[in-house]
């Protein structure tokens, strides 16, 4: 597949030609050079003609040529979000890349090319802006490149990590991998216990907190996880960055202060109102940052191998439906994975004065702790290959049972859910069907029911 390139016949577009024609070399991939000559908006530094753009094309094929690498060219006329679009040579591309200037007037009705070209591309879009010459180097294998890329937990997130394989492949890549997170809504999700007494804090620390060290031990997992096993040559770094309002701010933050050369975003390609309603990281990004920004569309999410779970959490009442789910959660778990127990001590009248300094769910009351991890260390199975799986335990106190398990999910990583419904009456058997239901609506992991 071609690397492509879009140019606009002028000194703008000298970086992004030179880029392009290096990482196509790389690639052992040829060289598709697509002139534009705008008619509508022409650039003072660009063509005056027909003639004048296509014999602009044809030298600057003849400079980029090597033994090494065919160059292909092809002169489109026309409005350049046009015309690039449908042109067949970027239906067929690998990668497309483009300078970040000199493709006319920008305004609030008329976003910048390359973000257009952004939002609709079905390839990875390359924006090179002036600190070009560094993606030349590297690809040349004069010099490592420092890349940040932005990594959630979403699809778009996937897509931009993937495409890291490919960089790679390119040559050695420094990589950042940042998360922006809120210190608050990450204790809230994950419900950590962290005892705090609001009235001796500071004002301004009421309002913004910094992470707490177990909510980014588990972040930092989280993150690792998200970004996997890279190939090739280069380090990784796991970055968090704490903070609130617009996360393309931060992560332009983080770019700054790290002097990265390349930015790597993925792209939810929304359009019209739900763009605007859901906001957009990846346009951010690209209008506001100094350096060059590769934007991936989710079609390039990389598919991964179906492996069974490594870490089953089950849910414990301590009924007969538990002992069943227990059984099954066994046989589900790969050998060397992980069955974590946990039982869920509903909050009482009497307890309010006792947690009311809690943020998140928290432990069951030392009187009563001891006495529960007894209890959940004789549900462990002692047969044959029970031991190949490790067994972790744990007992929390919380109003929401059901969002107990929930933040318990996301606090141990756990792949699927095993939960046994109870038909019993009292402690020994709240885990009912209400309570399955409100799991199966609001957790993030695969939940297997087993009616009673």
């Amino acid at each position: 597949m071609p690397v492509v390139c879009a140019t606009n016949l002028s000194e703008f577009s000298v970086r992004a030609t030179q880029a392009a024609a290096a990482i196509a070399a790389r690639l052992r991939e040829p060289l598709w050079l697509l002139g534009v000559l705008d008619g509508d908006h022409p650039s003072p530094e660009g063509p005056s003609s027909h003639d004048d753009a296509q014999a602009r094309l044809l030298a600057e094929a003849s400079r980029l040529s090597s033994p090494d690498l065919s160059v292909e060219t092809r002169l489109l006329e026309g409005p350049p979000g046009s015309v690039l679009l449908h042109d067949e040579f970027l239906q067929r591309a690998r990668l497309l890349l483009i300078a970040s200037e000199g493709w006319g007037p920008v305004s609030w009705r008329r976003a910048p090319l390359y973000e257009r070209l952004a939002q609709r591309a079905h390839v990875p879009v390359l924006v090179v802006r002036r600190n070009g010459d560094s993606l030349r180097d590297w690809a040349l294998g004069r010099r490592r490149l420092r890349v940040l890329v932005g990594a959630d937990d979403s699809r778009t997130s996937e897509a931009a990590v993937a495409w890291l394989h490919e960089l790679r492949r390119v040559g050695p890549c420094d990589i950042i991998a940042a998360s922006v997170c809120s210190p608050v809504e990450e204790r809230e999700r994950l419900g950590i216990h962290t005892p705090i007494h609001v009235e001796m804090l500071d004002p301004v620390v009421r309002r913004i907190e910094v992470l707490d060290p177990q909510v980014e031990r588990v972040l930092l997992r989280e993150l690792g996880e998200r970004v996997g096993a890279l190939p090739g040559e280069g380090s990784l770094e796991l970055h968090l960055e704490p903070g609130f309002g617009r996360p393309a701010d931060h992560l332009l933050h983080v770019a700054h202060a790290r002097d990265v050369d390349l930015l790597v975003v993925g792209n939810h390609q929304r359009g019209g109102l739900a763009r605007l309603w859901h906001g957009s990281v990846s346009a951010g990004v690209l209008r506001h940052a100094e350096r060059s920004v590769a934007c991936v569309p989710p079609t390039q999410a990389h598919v991964r191998a179906s492996v069974p779970p490594r870490a089953v959490l089950v849910p414990i009442d301590f009924s007969e439906a538990s002992a069943r789910a227990i059984s099954e959660a066994r046989a589900l778990v790969r050998p060397g994975g992980r069955v974590h127990l946990l039982h869920v001590r509903r909050l009482r009248a009497t307890d309010r004065a006792w947690v009311m300094d809690q943020y998140g769910v928290v432990p069951e009351p030392p009187r009563e702790q001891s006495l529960v991890m007894e209890r959940l260390k004789a549900l462990v199975p002692h047969e044959d290959g029970a031991q190949q799986v490790q067994w972790t335990m744990e007992g929390v106190t919380g109003d929401d049972v059901a969002r107990a398990i929930c933040q318990a999910t996301e606090r141990e990583g756990v792949d699927l859910v095993c939960l046994g419904t109870s038909s019993a009456r009292g402690d020994a058997g709240y885990l009912n069907d209400s309570v399955a239901r409100a799991l199966v609506e609001r957790c993030r992991r695969p939940v297997v029911v087993l009616h009673a």
